[in-house]
């Protein structure tokens, strides 16, 4: 067997990442407040790179989808105004009209320990008693004072007895309420109210009262106490109207303002080491300021573009969208779909109608109808919304409605997922009976 070796030289092409090409693609796919941490260690390692902090107006991200999604009637609020400390110290705080023993207030301090942040015992009495090595009926007792405490529903072990805590503390309540609450709610929660009305002999219109009785109830008396940052977004582009076009702003204030120092150019000159190191920080900051120039540039240019895409939502100002996806605007702006998708993540933008989320404007196809899902789902709410109450549209009977009326060629199945996704119950849980 004879072997040969000998050397060969190819030549091919191939895409070198660069550790400048990195950075501007990490730039671009930064969120805002990610971009400004960026910026700041940026700071402390490149004696060269210097920012002056600037003060960019937020916005409160209340999109309208997610408005829809929480305005429905009837339904239990789950935003609710703080209180200005959390719910475990608003609960010791009331500990001070009580009397306790020592081994009574450390059972209570347990228990407030073990009540999560909608307000449930989230421990199992049991468990809390081997760990801490407390009996169980000490614990049960101090339950029931916990349970007396404010906001009322605290402490409880599950939703029924989370509303039963509620109810109990209200006179004027439709007749049978905490009975229904305490021996059927799972037949009252589930509407099975013709199996119900059998076993108590309390009428459907009546049973419909203590149902509107009970949304009237707070589920999560814990969340008025959340102690969570509010979600207060910093949009990083702003359109506006002017003589019938819309104009792509980029939040100028969005970031520092990044100078570059020069004063150390002179070492320049020195020896030959410390030549090298300001020329590699000089270039990086350069190269940093191309970047965000060049981040800017494209955040503008895909926006521009979403404007003449979905040009019936903004000119014609009718909240359609169309159908749109990443590979659109990639091809139109000939781009590559990743750097379409880097922009848009976490992006927002103020409009004089709202702020939107970029990704807010791509929506799927449906069917072969040039309809967007977004579109499928804002004439589902609608339906549902005007619909007889007492007779509660089928997911067929709304599929059937939206081919008809609207040309939109829907399944069943679509419908049953979109309402899903618009959080709104079946209709036999929508059902009215007065």
């Amino acid at each position: 067997m004879h072997i040969k070796m000998d050397l060969v030289q190819n030549q091919s092409l191939r895409l070198a990442m660069t550790k400048e090409l990195k950075q501007a693609i990490g730039l671009l796919q930064y969120s805002t407040i990610d971009l400004v941490s960026y910026l700041r260690e940026i700071t402390l390692e490149n004696p060269f790179v210097e920012l002056e902090e600037s003060h960019p107006p937020i916005f409160y991200h209340n999109q309208r989808k997610q408005q829809r999604a929480n305005k429905e009637d009837g339904r239990w609020i789950e935003n609710m105004p703080k209180k200005g400390m959390g719910l475990k110290d608003h609960l010791r705080n009331q500990l001070v009209e009580f009397r306790f023993t020592e081994n009574e207030r450390r059972a209570i301090h347990i228990l407030i320990d073990a009540v999560d942040s909608n307000g449930y015992m989230s421990e199992d009495l049991s468990r809390l008693s081997e760990k801490f090595q407390i009996s169980i009926d000490l614990l049960e007792k101090q339950l029931s004072v916990l349970q007396s405490l404010d906001p009322i529903g605290v402490g409880a072990r599950s939703l029924q007895e989370c509303l039963l805590l509620q109810a109990k503390e209200i006179e004027e309540k439709p007749k049978g309420s905490e009975f229904v609450l305490k021996e059927h709610f799972h037949l009252f929660a589930t509407k099975a109210w013709k199996d119900l009305s059998k076993k108590t002999g309390l009428s459907l219109n009546a049973l419909q009262q203590i149902f509107d009785f009970v949304q009237t109830l707070n589920p999560r008396p814990g969340l008025q106490f959340d102690e969570e940052t509010p979600n207060y977004i910093i949009p990083d582009l702003m359109i506006e109207e002017r003589n019938g076009d819309w104009i792509v702003y980029y939040n100028e204030d969005l970031l520092p303002q990044i100078k570059i120092n020069r004063d150390y150019e002179p070492i320049v000159q020195t020896e030959k080491e410390v030549k090298s190191y300001v020329q590699t920080k000089l270039h990086q900051g350069r190269w940093l300021l191309k970047s965000l120039e060049q981040r800017k540039e494209t955040l503008v240019k895909v926006m521009q573009e979403i404007i003449r895409f979905q040009k019936d939502f903004f000119y014609l100002k009718n909240n359609v969208l169309k159908p749109l996806t990443l590979k659109d605007i990639a091809d139109s702006l000939n781009i590559h779909e990743s750097t379409v998708s880097r922009a848009v993540n976490d992006k927002f933008v103020q409009t004089p109608f709202g702020l939107y989320e970029l990704k807010y404007f791509f929506t799927n196809k449906v069917g072969e109808e040039d309809t967007s899902s977004a579109n499928v789902k804002q004439v589902i709410q609608q339906l549902i919304d005007q619909e007889n109450k007492q007779r509660p549209l089928s997911d067929q009977k709304i599929a059937n409605l939206l081919k008809e009326n609207y040309n939109m060629n829907v399944s069943r199945r679509t419908v049953a997922k979109y309402r899903d996704q618009l959080n709104i119950p079946s209709s036999n849980l929508r059902k009215r009976y007065n």
